[in-house]
C-alpha cells in the first residue's frame, strides 16, 4: 500500500474516531477502514540512529533519541529499613508462597499436558487465566534483582523448563501454534477464527473491546505472559526466557501476516494490554527489523490517532486498556524517534495528570475516565482503579526521562505514597482493585489465592518497583526525585549513596557518600513545592543554600569518601481544593493525603476482604454520616493541628461538623472507614475560593 504523508492519515483517522454516539458496528468499520491508511504512515517514518549499548544485559539497542536522563537498573538500587522496604518484604514472602503448579496449570490445560495441582481462584480459574503467571514472573525477576532471594530463582527455575514443554506441545502437530505459551481457556479455536478473518466482539465501545470470539482480552493474557519473560531474561539472565520469549513473538507475528491491515486493527480492538511495548522491547533485544515492524503493526490507530493529532477522546473510555496502549508509543519513540508516538504519549500524561486525577493520584471512577470537572460526582466505591496507577507511573518513568521535569516527579511521589504505597493491606500483604474515594466507605482488599484480580497482578509487581522513580542520571549528573531509604550505585562513576530516612514517616534525610577516589559529579536534588518554607540541608555539617521549594538544588564538587548530605524536609498542613468544584477540598501533610477516620462500623469479617468480586462489599452501609468543614477562610495551620504523641497524626480543632476529625496517612489507612474529600459549608453570601 502507498504511503499516505503522516499528517493526512492523522486527520483521515481521528475524523473516525470522534463520533461516539454511533452504533459499535459502524464506528469500527469506520475506523478499520482508515486504519491501514494510519498504519502505512507511520511504518514510513524510520529512524536510523540506532546506536549499539553493551551496558545493559539482554539489551542490544539504546535509544534513537537523546534522553535528557536515565532510570538505573532494578540491581543497581537496594531499598533500605523504612516503610517501602516494608511493603517490599511483605511483597516478598507472598511470592515466596506461591505454589508454582497452580500457576503453571492453566498453561498444560490449554496444552493437552497433565497437571499436578488445580488452578488458583479467582481470576486465575476463569477467562484470565495465566495472566497471574505473566505477573508473577516479572515480580519475582525484578525482587531478585533487588534481594537475590534464592527461593525466586529456584520458582522462576522450575516454572521455565515447563513452560517451555507447553509451547513445545502446543506447537508440535498445530503449525498455528508454534510458539504459542498462555493458559487461556477455549483459545485455540478462538484464535483460528482470529486468522480465518472471523472475529466477534460481542457488546463493544467502539474503540475497544474486553471480548473477541468468546475470550477474555486474550491478548492482555498474553501480553502479560510475554512480559514475565522479558523481566526474567532482563534481571535475571535466564536465556530460556528469552527463547520462550522469542517464540512467542514469532506465534504473534503470523496475525499481521495472515490478516489484512483493517482486519489487524479489528483484532486491536480487543484488550491487549501493551503488546506494542513488549514488542518494541523484544526489538530492543534483538535489533531485528521485523520486530520494529511487529510492535507498530500492534499500535491501534483509532486510539493512539487522535492524541497525536493532540485531540482529547478519553471521556467515557476504559483507562487500563488505554494506558499500556501509550506505554508502547512511548517505548517505540524511544527506539524509532518518531516524533508522532512522542506527541501522543506527552499530550495523554499531561491530560490525565492535570486534568484527571484525583489528589491521591489515582483516576477515573468504575475503570472509565469521566468528563473533565466532574470529579465531585464520581467519588464512589470503584474509583481509581489501582492497574491504571501502576501503568501511570511506568509511563511518567518515559516522560521524565524526556523532559527530567519537576512535574513528573511530584505526580510519581504523589501516587507512589499515596495510592501504590496504600494499596497494600499491613496485615495480610494483600491488594486493591479499587481505591474507594466513596465518603465513609473503606479499602476492599484481595484474598491470597481466590482473587487473582488484574490488581493483585500489578499489585505483585508493584511491591517490588519501589526503587523506579527515585534516581535518574545522565553523563556527572544524578537526580535524587524521591526521598525513599535506599543505597544506590552508580557504577560509572564508582560512587555509592546511601540514603538513610523513614520519610513519609519522618522528614530526615541522610545521604552518606562512598567512593575509593574523589569523584567529581552534580547531585540535583529535588526540592519539592510542598516543603515550605524551604528544606534544610548541610553539607557535612555546614549549611547551604536550598533555594526556592519547586526546583533542583545542583551540588556540583568533587565528592570524597564519607561525605554526608542532611536534609531537613517542611511538611506543614495545606489544603487542595478539587479543580472545577473548589468547595471540596483536601487536607495534606507535605505530599501525605490525610484522611478523616470514621471507624469500623459494620465492618465484621471477612470484610474488608474479597474473594473473586471486587465489588463484594459495595453494598454494605455506611452508617456514618461523612464530616464537613466549616473554615471560615482560616489558614489551615489555624484548624488543623499536629497529635501531641503519634506522628502524622494530625486533628482539625473547631472546625469540623459535626465534630472534629482524626486525620490520618491516606496510606495507612486498612481496615476502618474513611474520607478523603471534605464539603466545605460556607455562610450565605461567602464567595468560593479561586
Amino acid at each position: 500500500m502507498r504511503t499516505q504523508p503522516a499528517a493526512a492519515a492523522l486527520a483521515l483517522l481521528s475524523e473516525n474516531c470522534e463520533d461516539r454516539i454511533v452504533s459499535p458496528p459502524t464506528t469500527r468499520r469506520r475506523v478499520l477502514l482508515s486504519a491501514a491508511a494510519g498504519l502505512a504512515a507511520w511504518a514510513g517514518k524510520r529512524a536510523v540512529a540506532i546506536v549499539p549499548q553493551g551496558k545493559q544485559r539482554g539489551v542490544r539497542l539504546d535509544a534513537a533519541v537523546q534522553l535528557s536522563c536515565r532510570e538505573f537498573d532494578f540491581a543497581d538500587v537496594t531499598l533500605l529499613p523504612g516503610p517501602f522496604r516494608d511493603a517490599m518484604s511483605r511483597d516478598l514472602d507472598y511470592l515466596a508462597s506461591f505454589d508454582c503448579d497452580r500457576l503453571l496449570s492453566p498453561f498444560q490445560q490449554v496444552a493437552g499436558l497433565p497437571r499436578r495441582a488445580p488452578s488458583l481462584g479467582g481470576w486465575e480459574s476463569q477467562g484470565l487465566a495465566s495472566h497471574y503467571c505473566g505477573h508473577y514472573l516479572s515480580a519475582a525477576a525484578i525482587m531478585h534483582a533487588h534481594t537475590h532471594d534464592p527461593r525466586l530463582a529456584r520458582k522462576v527455575d522450575y516454572l521455565l523448563p515447563r513452560l517451555a514443554a507447553c509451547q513445545e506441545a502446543n506447537g508440535r502437530e498445530d503449525p498455528d501454534f508454534r510458539g504459542y505459551c498462555a493458559g487461556i481457556p477455549e483459545s485455540k479455536p478462538a484464535f483460528r477464527q482470529v486468522l480465518a478473518g472471523q472475529m466477534d466482539f460481542g457488546q463493544s465501545h467502539g474503540l475497544y473491546s474486553f471480548h473477541i470470539n468468546g475470550l477474555w482480552s486474550p491478548w492482555y493474557t498474553i501480553h502479560k505472559v510475554m512480559a514475565g519473560l522479558r523481566d526474567v531474561w532482563l534481571h535475571m539472565g535466564r536465556a530460556q526466557a528469552r527463547d520462550i520469549l522469542l517464540a512467542m513473538t514469532e506465534w504473534a507475528a503470523q496475525f499481521p501476516r495472515r490478516l489484512d491491515l483493517a482486519q489487524m486493527q479489528a483484532m486491536l480492538v480487543s484488550e491487549q494490554g501493551g503488546m506494542n511495548e513488549v514488542l518494541a522491547d523484544v526489538y530492543s533485544m534483538t535489533g531485528d527489523e521485523a520486530h520494529r515492524t511487529l510492535a507498530e503493526q500492534f499500535n491501534q490507530a483509532a486510539q493512539l490517532a487522535p492524541l497525536m493529532r493532540r485531540q482529547d477522546i478519553l471521556d467515557g473510555v476504559h483507562s487500563n486498556q488505554y494506558i499500556p496502549r501509550v506505554i508502547g508509543i512511548a517505548r517505540q519513540y524511544e527506539l524509532t524517534g518518531s516524533d508522532d508516538y512522542r506527541t501522543g504519549a506527552e499530550f495523554f500524561w499531561q491530560n490525565v495528570v492535570r486534568q484527571r486525577t484525583f489528589v491521591f493520584g489515582g483516576h477515573g471512577n468504575r475503570e472509565n475516565f469521566f468528563p473533565i470537572g466532574d470529579a465531585w460526582q464520581q467519588l464512589s466505591v470503584g474509583s481509581a482503579e489501582t492497574c491504571c496507577t501502576y501503568n501511570m507511573l511506568k509511563l511518567t518513568s518515559h516522560y521524565f526521562s524526556w523532559n527530567a521535569s519537576m512535574e513528573a516527579a511530584d505526580f510519581f511521589e504523589r501516587a507512589l505514597i499515596n495510592h501504590i504505597l496504600g494499596s497494600q493491606d499491613p496485615a495480610t500483604g494483600m491488594m486493591t482493585y479499587y481505591y474507594s474515594m466513596q465518603p465513609g466507605h473503606f479499602k476492599t482488599f484481595s484474598s491470597k489465592w481466590d482473587s487473582c484480580w488484574c490488581c493483585d497482578g500489578t499489585g505483585l509487581e508493584n511491591h517490588a518497583r519501589y526503587s523506579r522513580g527515585v534516581y535518574y542520571h545522565e553523563r556527572d549528573t544524578l537526580w535524587v526525585n524521591l526521598y525513599l531509604a535506599s543505597q544506590l550505585q552508580w557504577r560509572e562513576k564508582g560512587l555509592t549513596i546511601r540514603q538513610h530516612t523513614r520519610f513519609p514517616e519522618s522528614n530526615s534525610v541522610r545521604m552518606q557518600i562512598a567512593c575509593a577516589r574523589p569523584v567529581r559529579a552534580t547531585l540535583r536534588l529535588r526540592h519539592p513545592h510542598w516543603s515550605t518554607p524551604a528544606m534544610l540541608a548541610k553539607l557535612n555539617g555546614r549549611p547551604i543554600d536550598t533555594g526556592k521549594p519547586g526546583t533542583y538544588l545542583d551540588i556540583t564538587r568533587h565528592w570524597r569518601d564519607g561525605d554526608v548530605l542532611e536534609i531537613e524536609l517542611r511538611t506543614p498542613p495545606r489544603i487542595e481544593r478539587m479543580a472545577h468544584h473548589p468547595s471540596k477540598l483536601a487536607i495534606l501533610s507535605g505530599p501525605i493525603v490525610l484522611a478523616g477516620v470514621l471507624g469500623d462500623a459494620l465492618m465484621a469479617p471477612p470484610i474488608p476482604y474479597a474473594t473473586v468480586d471486587q465489588y463484594q462489599w459495595e453494598k454494605v452501609p455506611d452508617p456514618v454520616r461523612a464530616p464537613t468543614l466549616a473554615i471560615g477562610g482560616r489558614p489551615v495551620e489555624e484548624w488543623v493541628k499536629p497529635d501531641a504523641a503519634e506522628p502524622l497524626v494530625w486533628h482539625t480543632q473547631g472546625a469540623g461538623r459535626p465534630a472534629d476529625i482524626r486525620l490520618v496517612p491516606l496510606y495507612r489507612v486498612a481496615r476502618e472507614r474513611y474520607v478523603v474529600y471534605f464539603d466545605e459549608e460556607r455562610a450565605a453570601g461567602q464567595a468560593l475560593p479561586g
